[in-house]
């Protein structure tokens, strides 16, 4: 299936908790989702990367597939919020250090706009799977690449409880240079605590888009 882009733009104007997060647990019964965070000129971007149906296009779908109920999603309990398509999302030259990386620890913690925010440019691509009925319900992994500035990259991630692959890293180089960035192909168990951090819309949209009102 084709992965297809959104970038999250507008305001959260209402915030409606408990109905995302009872959707948002509802859609990874049925499909794995990628979010993908990108500094750039001094600047950080939050898109979504989801699975689309046979029938489905960059600006819609011809049905109501799980992509686009999970646009509805977020129209109907991240109030404020627009999904605004985006066909292309390639690297940049100066992205120079790739890196695929899993939690290794329980604390993990999940990395985010901040974790980031450590390098001038880079491009964070967290993909959890499914939810399933099995002692690992839902895991996740991460691509990673940044520039040459900043910390080092593998001591960043383990400062946060995660590890490094770097065969895997290695091999996925390829994937960087899509217009479309793939899902991560690595994953390892996520904590509970992890996986409610993930939960939490602070985490998916850029801060300067969260809510003041709660309903």
């Amino acid at each position: 299936m084709a992965q297809f882009l959104w970038r999250l733009d507008g305001a959260i104007e209402q915030l409606h908790r408990d109905g995302w997060q009872q959707g948002f647990t509802l859609h990874l019964l049925f499909q794995s989702l990628s979010t993908i965070i990108v500094r750039r000129d001094d600047q950080t971007r939050h898109y979504l990367a989801l699975e689309g149906c046979p029938m489905c296009r960059p600006d819609g779908c011809d049905r109501m597939c799980h992509r686009m109920l999970f646009a509805q999603l977020i129209r109907t309990t991240l109030s404020g919020v627009v999904l605004t398509p985006a066909v292309r999302l390639p690297s940049r030259a100066t992205e120079t250090r790739q890196v695929l990386a899993v939690p290794q620890r329980n604390d993990a913690q999940l990395l985010d706009a901040t974790f980031l925010a450590q390098w001038t440019e880079g491009r964070l691509v967290s993909t959890w799977s499914r939810l399933r009925a099995t002692p690992q319900p839902i895991t996740v992994g991460v691509r990673l690449a940044v520039s040459a500035d900043g910390p080092d990259l593998v001591r960043a991630l383990r400062t946060l409880g995660w590890r490094a692959l770097p065969l895997a890293s290695l091999l996925s180089r390829r994937a960087q240079q899509a217009d479309v960035p793939p899902p991560a192909a690595v994953g390892a168990r996520a904590s509970e605590t992890l996986f409610a951090a993930f939960r939490d819309p602070q985490h998916l949209v850029p801060s300067q888009l969260l809510a003041t009102e709660e309903v």
